[in-house]
């Protein structure tokens, strides 16, 4: 099942990934750098707050899903009550902001596109926790097409970043408003709201919450202070530089946590910890078994690939920052995909909130040293050195309650294997381009399997000579039986 699961889920974050490669390509060539930076400016912010408005009750919600302590049809109930107060929460802090500053445009905005993007994130919440892969990927699929169309139409007549962001929302609601599932689930109040089980669920999810938040500032502050300190230029080039590995990576890597964690939690409740931590040491195995060669190999095709997907005002700069972003990105998805799931699994979330806040306070300090002097390069360093920290301090303090197994005889030979991979695509004999770049990835794909089978990296061979053992006997079943 965690196979099929996380195929769907590859699927489900893969095609926004590719969509979002596609539209990158547009808007670089038809948005300045000045229009891009003000767009992902106030992405960032909107996704920041509804962090804190939200997020505490999604990951309360994926922890509990499975134990005896709450119904399905109550964990739901309180998701809507929350949604509907964080709803009118944001429409109340707009109206605000528009009595202060007039400003309609950014107001209206930002307020439409958190408010959809919290219903649409509660709803595929539940069908993720629910094992619903299937709908996932259908929603998910519809979500992209509608928006990709939608934001590239507005843009060519003239809407800029506006018109993106209004897309984004209109998508956000679109499955919502037209699915009879989620009126099933949300379409009624609690006939008894037990607020001491809302107030566990919030004593759970809010350290979460606030540490997202965190690591969200983290990811926020670098830009922010670039276009404070250096102009909006500076942020436009750093956003165009960091979406392309971000979309690789950071989503492959929620995809695999998305199939894999609500598996590992039903292990945990009906298996116990030895067992769950079994699970956890494959998990880390894909995890990094995934995102190094999708690293290694992005590095090598980046001279074919991106100077089709980004413009030309913007392909220095991108490429030259690629390999520094990529591995911070890598660090970043240890801590937030493995790492922080011990605080989670031993309900320890308060001590999140140490890890992350010490993080985002040397990661303030650093920015506003080194942005004046290195500018771009600066905030890159500062925000390498804050995700180290997560790791290091996260590990070290989360083994006193829950010790994540690392089997580190098996990392080492992922990262030899994906380095040799590189090795050998940076060396091969031929020129850069499309079809160049499709080469480097297949040879890239066939050496790294190969390499994996030759260091044995956790005992493929043996899985495979009984998944091939498997296979016979049931074709031998079914001869026979005909």
């Amino acid at each position: 099942m965690q196979l099929r699961h996380s195929l769907f889920y590859l699927l489900a974050h893969g095609i926004p990934a590719l969509a979002a490669f596609f539209t990158l390509a547009l808007y670089t060539r038809w948005l300045s750098p000045e229009a891009y930076g003000l767009y992902s400016t106030l992405l960032v912010m909107a996704n920041s707050a509804n962090i804190i408005l939200f997020n505490w009750v999604y990951v309360a919600l994926m922890r509990y899903w499975n134990t005896s302590e709450f119904q399905e049809d109550e964990l739901t109930s309180l998701v809507g009550v929350v949604l509907v107060t964080g709803s009118v929460l944001i429409i109340g802090v707009a109206t605000v902001y528009f009595l202060f500053t007039r400003d309609a445009l950014i107001a209206a905005t930002i307020a439409i596109l958190m408010i959809s993007n919290a219903i649409y994130m509660g709803y595929q919440r539940i069908n993720s926790i629910s094992l619903q892969a299937e709908r996932y990927l259908f929603i998910e699929l519809v979500r992209v097409v509608f928006t990709t169309l939608l934001a590239v139409g507005l843009v060519l007549t003239g809407y800029s970043w506006y018109g993106i962001l209004l897309a984004t929302s209109l998508g956000f609601l679109l499955i919502p408003l037209v699915s009879p599932h989620f009126w099933q689930l949300f379409w009624h109040y609690p006939k008894s709201l037990n607020y001491r089980k809302l107030l566990k669920l919030l004593k759970y999810g809010w350290p979460l919450s606030l540490t997202f938040m965190l690591l969200e500032l983290i990811h926020a502050t670098d830009r922010i202070l670039l276009s404070w300190l250096v102009g909006f230029e500076a942020a436009g080039q750093y956003a165009v530089a960091f979406s392309l590995p971000f979309q690789l990576l950071i989503l492959v890597a929620s995809a695999i946590n998305m199939a894999a964690y609500p598996l590992i939690l039903q292990v945990l409740e009906q298996q116990g910890e030895e067992a769950a931590k079994a699970k956890l040491a494959d998990y880390l195995l894909i995890l990094l078994g995934l995102l190094l060669p999708s690293y290694f190999g992005l590095i090598a095709v980046s001279r074919d690939f991106m100077p089709l997907l980004i413009g030309a005002d913007y392909l220095g700069e991108s490429l030259r920052l690629l390999p520094l972003i990529g591995f911070l990105l890598i660090i970043n998805a240890i801590y937030l995909f493995y790492i922080s799931l011990a605080f989670q699994i031993a309900k320890q979330t308060h001590k999140t909130v140490w890890v992350v806040g010490l993080a985002a306070l040397l990661n303030l300090i650093l920015n506003l040293i080194l942005i004046p002097f290195y500018q771009i390069n600066g905030a890159i360093l500062a925000s390498l050195i804050s995700y180290l920290i997560c790791v290091i301090y996260g590990y070290r303090l989360s083994a006193n309650f829950f010790k994540m197994p690392i089997l580190w005889l098996e990392l080492g030979k992922l990262v030899i294997a994906a380095s040799l991979m590189l090795i050998a695509l940076k060396n091969l004999p031929i020129g850069t381009g499309l079809l160049e770049g499709l080469v480097r990835i297949l040879i890239g794909v066939i050496l790294y399997l190969a390499m994996i089978w030759l260091l044995n990296i956790s005992k493929v061979r043996l899985v495979l000579d009984d998944f091939l053992k498997t296979v016979n006997k049931r074709n031998e079943s079914t001869h026979y039986q005909s």
